[in-house]
């Protein structure tokens, strides 16, 4: 066993299951020429990989002389990883095999407190554990929260912040095997990890997630790796002033307030003309809007801007070759139009695009990241990860 409680393998069978898990079912000879090693090496990795129970032989091809080719694969009880996300509303789970294959999916509504929500989310979290046990060890888990996640917790003083209260109930509650690593990483970065690996990101190395709900944040990826920053609060787009006058107050969340989703709500009722009853909720504000409402699109049209600029402005500091738009806000196509035509307007270089991810795309990232630890921790320096220095939590 290693440091961290995971099975030590030869250098050889790191990379072996490393160009495993790459190709995906492959035979001894696609192997060894993927990693440059004889064929009896890649042979004995394999042994090796079998003997701890990483790797099984899934069929047997027939080949043109006769004579039988192994195919081998990653075996389903390798092991898994949890992906958590505690939100604003709601606690989700992702599991999924170290193979990729999903495992368990389930979300859970709470009542709004994030430190209880971290709570429910560790008891909750100790039945999915239970529950695939038989699946092999689990290796990692990711924790994605609506909170500035800092590089480090043990230099969080003097107040810790809150994320490090959330992390810290949820393994109070979970009883986590203190071998099992942490992760803890910001919601909309999970968000557009996940676009990244299997979404409208997916092959682009600089590519910006900029999520529209309750909460507006901004994901980017340069050279293929997630950008945290320094302390770990880059796409904090809530920090950014609302306006550059001296004489115009600019709170640190005055962005987020006027053009979230409360902000839009806000708008409409403000503005609604009297003795009509104003949408209370974005949905229904978009729906006047589609129906030829024209107070509703003009409101919608104005926040549109507000949100293309915003859009904008990122895009010129990050120049990313394409930026996704996600979250509740993006999920009307008039909406999104109007973003895009004034983003356009703005910025020739940089494709705008939409989610198809809906509510799920935090946890799936949540899980992509705790995978992402597991695997650069066993097949270290096999494995490029996508976070090269994630936040750790430790008991």
């Amino acid at each position: 066993m290693g440091q961290d409680g995971a099975i030590k393998l030869s250098d050889v069978a790191r990379a072996t299951l490393a160009s495993l898990l790459r190709l995906g079912e492959t035979t001894r000879k696609d192997l060894a020429q993927d990693i440059g090693i004889s064929f009896p090496t890649v042979t004995a990795a394999l042994a090796e990989l079998g003997a701890v129970g990483y790797v099984r032989e899934v069929r047997r091809e027939q080949g043109a002389r006769g004579r039988a080719t192994i195919v081998y694969g990653v075996n389903d009880a390798a092991g898994w990883v949890l992906g958590v996300d505690v939100g604003s509303t709601q606690v989700s789970f992702f599991a999924r095999e170290l193979g990729g294959a999903v495992l368990d999916r389930e979300s859970v509504r709470h009542k709004g407190d994030p430190v209880a929500a971290g709570t429910l989310a560790g008891g909750l979290a100790t039945d999915i554990i239970t529950r695939h046990r038989r699946t092999g060890p689990l290796h990692a888990i990711a924790i994605a929260l609506n909170q500035i996640v800092p590089r480090d917790f043990a230099g969080a003083d003097p107040t810790p912040p809150i994320s490090l209260t959330i992390v810290e109930r949820f393994a109070a509650a979970a009883g986590l095997d203190p071998d099992i690593p942490v992760l803890v990483e910001n919601n909309v970065n999970c968000a557009a990890v996940a676009e990244h690996q299997n979404g409208r990101m997916e092959g682009r190395d600089d590519a910006a997630y900029m999520q529209i709900g309750v909460g507006i944040g901004l994901g980017f990826f340069c050279d293929g790796t997630l950008i945290r920053g320094g302390q770990g609060a880059s796409g904090e787009l809530a920090q950014v002033p609302i306006s550059w006058t001296a004489g115009i107050a600019s709170p640190r969340d005055a962005i987020e307030r006027a053009f979230g989703s409360s902000g839009l709500i806000a708008s409409a009722q403000k503005d609604w003309p009297a003795g009509e009853a104003a949408p209370q909720s974005s949905e229904e504000l978009f729906a006047l809007g589609e129906a030829g409402n024209e107070t509703a699109s003009g409101i919608m049209q104005r926040h549109a801007v507000a949100l293309a600029r915003i859009a904008a402005t990122a895009a010129t500091v990050l120049d990313p070759s394409i930026l996704v738009l996600g979250g509740g806000l993006s999920r009307n196509a008039m909406f999104t139009d109007m973003i895009a035509r004034e983003f356009a307007g703005r910025n020739q270089r940089t494709t705008i695009e939409v989610s198809d991810k809906a509510g799920d795309a935090t946890v799936e990232g949540a899980a992509i990241l705790a995978r992402d630890l597991a695997l650069r921790r066993m097949l270290n320096p096999h494995y490029r990860p996508l976070l090269t220095r994630p936040t750790v939590w430790s008991a």
